[in-house]
């Protein structure tokens, strides 16, 4: 079930339990203006339709990351109370390069 508003949310606990906070596209760092959800607390997460939310293990989009596209009632034990910044993103901007909607790459991509 995807957030209720906005574009993520965050929750303490398994299975969508706890506190909770809700994201807005955009980074985050977790305990500055995240509500409940701080700085190694995050358990679960939920991701609106569409969007995508990339975790990192450091305070500043750096460390050990993973993408989410879809509501995780874990997010594993790798990332379990060890999340410190966030960033809410369009999925469709993750990894596809803004020529591929051209249906070919640009005359300088020889790959």
């Amino acid at each position: 079930m995807p957030p209720s508003s906005g574009k993520a949310q965050l929750f303490t606990d398994r299975d969508y339990g706890g506190a909770v906070t809700t994201l807005e596209e955009g980074m985050h760092r977790l305990g500055t203006s995240t509500g409940d959800v701080g700085k190694d607390t995050v358990s679960s997460l939920k991701v609106a339709p569409g969007y995508a939310v990339t975790v990192y293990s450091g305070g500043n989009f750096q460390g050990v990351s993973a993408t989410f596209t879809a509501d995780t009632a874990y997010v594993g034990d790798a990332f379990h109370d060890v999340i410190a910044s966030v960033r809410v993103f369009a999925a469709s901007t993750a990894s596809t390069p803004d020529w591929f909607d051209e249906g070919r790459p640009p005359d300088w991509f020889e790959g």
